[in-house]
Parts: structure tokens; sequence; C-alpha cells
């Protein structure tokens, strides 16, 4: 099972991080083309943020984590899929601005879900 959480984490970490980047360049005018990968990696960041949530569930964390985690997706998936469509103008910076922190907070959400997991077992082995 600990193989199984490692490898959906590197998935939310990898992906994540790519799908943070791109974000940051269409901020800047730069790649504008490449949204459908952002939305790819988005999406695939978002899936594996599921699976650690089910798996730290079956190998005891916090439901209160796992709950959030899943959650934290809808969050990030609705807005991801909507936002061109939120406060056109000036104004949309704002959504930008709270997509990215809930990306953010998503890969942050695995981070959290695995090192309990991984306390947790430690402390059953001492």
């Amino acid at each position: 099972m600990m193989m199984t959480l490692t490898t959906f984490q590197w998935i939310v970490r990898v992906a994540g991080i790519l799908a943070l980047i791109l974000g940051l360049l269409f901020w800047t005018g730069d790649a504008v083309n490449l949204v459908p990968v952002h939305m790819l990696l988005g999406t695939l960041t978002v899936l594996a943020l599921w699976l650690v949530a089910v798996t730290g569930s079956q190998m005891g964390a916090p439901m209160g984590l796992v709950v959030g985690a899943g959650i934290l997706g809808l969050l990030v998936l609705g807005l991801g899929f909507s936002q061109q469509s939120l406060v056109p103008g000036s104004g949309h910076w704002v959504v930008q601005v709270v997509h990215l922190l809930l990306g953010m907070a998503a890969i942050a959400s695995s981070e959290a879900i695995g090192g309990r997991v991984r306390r947790a077992q430690t402390v059953a082995t001492a």
C-alpha cells in the first residue's frame, strides 16, 4: 500500500508543479496555446490527489484530511473548468489567484496525507 501511496503522491507532485509553471506562464502572456495541456495536468493532479486520499484513508489517515482533499479537488476542477467565464475583464486576476492558491493547496494536501501516514507507520513499527 505504501508504494501505491508514494506513486500517487509523485504524480501529484510532478503534474501539479508542471501545471503551476504553465499557469504562471499564462499570466506572463506566454504559452497560451498550452492551455489544454495545463487542464490535462490539473485534472491528472486532482485524480491523483483523490487516489492519495482514498489510499491514505485505508492506511489510517485522518478522515478530515481525506474529506478535505476530496472537496479541494472538486474546487480546483470546478474553478479550473469554469474560470474563463467568471469575472471577465480587469477583475479576472482574482479568479486566477484563487485557482493558483487552490492548486497549491491540493499539492500540500497530498503531502499532508502522505506525511501523516508515514509518521503513523513509523510509530507503529517502533
